[in-house]
């Protein structure tokens, strides 16, 4: 086998595994120890709170529907984008693989070096390869910059930020930190979506010399090889897709919109299934609203997956639609099973499948995709 596959594999070692896992449930395991101490009543009656009917696990069974459709969505972006290029199974193994090592690297980060390697050895080039991700990047960050302010228009500030205000009313500024921080995080994004667009659509020679000119500034020299990749990418990017035609981008779109509108039903349908009344149409309204605001955090997380950090994130954001309040780390935990730790382990058995594809039976890799991927 090429000296690539033990590269790729690195990333599904049993390390880079173990570590999201024991953030996240590290966390999570310290607040249900603080919840449960709390209240004096011990664990068994902690979980005694929770009715377990048949609308529990309705629920459920809804949010993990809605979750294969987020995949299914997904891969069904990656056809339009790839234009067929790739077949169906080529962009399941894809995506799913994509979405591991996205769950194992931080969030500001992403699996966005490993996704670039799968698609060159799925026979595209080096360039459409780089275009394919930054433009999968750049509808992703749209949708997280254009769903907030709708859902403020739709419900308003103040309901979506109550609990960061009730905090504030308590008396510790932590609320405000956090608020503040969530507004500067999400101008950050917006503005670099605004950059990638003008780079794409409306001027990409020019923006990628202008990052360059910057890149080469004293100030910024440590970063300069990564503000050129950036600049190349982008100008790859808009030759490559700068003048396709309308469907193309509304199919993009659609997809993209129906994997994250699917994404945050989950937690719609977990909170459904756990608390003890009924929520309505403006209570779900509400839920939604309040995650476009979970997820811009969830953005910028150092954290692998944003573990812990989307769990703590979400105590603060959602305690307050929840009865009885002493099962919120419950709720949450029971969503990061459904929407995270599975991705962990799913590239497990699909990338041995995926290395066999690629390099062949006989574990090298053919001249012609040698050739593709520039080798």
């Amino acid at each position: 086998m090429s000296e690539i596959a033990p590269n790729i594999q690195k990333y599904f070692r049993f390390k880079r595994i173990i570590w999201p896992v024991l953030i996240g449930l590290g966390i999570v395991g310290w607040l249900f120890y603080r919840d449960i101490n709390r209240s004096g009543d011990g664990l068994v009656a902690y979980f005694e709170q929770v009715d377990w009917t048949g609308r529990t696990f309705f629920w459920l069974g809804m949010g993990l529907l809605m979750m294969v459709f987020r995949d299914f969505a997904y891969i069904w972006r990656m056809r339009v984008i790839t234009e067929r290029q790739m077949s169906w199974r080529a962009c399941f193994e894809v995506t799913l693989l994509w979405e591991f090592s996205s769950a194992a690297s931080p969030s500001i980060v992403g699996g966005v070096a490993v996704a670039v390697f799968m698609f060159i050895k799925e026979k595209i080039s080096i360039g459409r390869s780089a275009a394919i991700v930054f433009v999968t990047v750049v509808l992703d960050e749209a949708f997280y910059i254009l769903m907030l302010p709708l859902c403020v228009l739709w419900v308003g500030h103040s309901v979506i930020f109550s609990p960061l205000h009730q905090m504030d009313a308590d008396g510790s500024i932590l609320g405000a930190s956090l608020l503040a921080g969530f507004w500067i995080a999400y101008g950050v994004i917006f503005c670099y979506v605004l950059f990638l667009l003008f780079g794409l659509f409306v001027n990409p020679t020019g923006m990628s010399r202008s990052v360059k000119r910057l890149f080469n500034k004293r100030f910024l020299r440590r970063f300069r090889r990564r503000g050129f990749k950036t600049a190349d990418e982008l100008l790859l990017a808009s030759q490559e897709f700068g003048e396709k035609r309308f469907r193309f981008w509304l199919e993009a779109t659609a997809a993209t919109f129906m994997a994250w509108m699917a994404r945050y039903l989950v937690l719609n349908c977990v909170l459904a299934a756990f608390v003890s009344s009924e929520l309505g149409f403006r209570d779900h309204v509400i839920a939604f609203a309040r995650q476009a605001v979970l997820f811009v955090v969830m953005i910028v997380s150092p954290t692998p997956g944003s573990s812990g950090i989307a769990e703590s994130t979400f105590r603060e954001l959602f305690s307050d639609m929840i009865v009885p309040v002493g099962i919120t780390m419950m709720i949450a935990l029971v969503w990061r099973l459904i929407t995270y730790y599975p991705y962990l382990f799913i590239g497990i058995p699909i990338l041995p499948r995926w290395v066999k594809r690629v390099y062949g039976e006989a574990g090298g890799e053919s001249e012609e995709a040698r050739a593709e991927s520039g080798e």
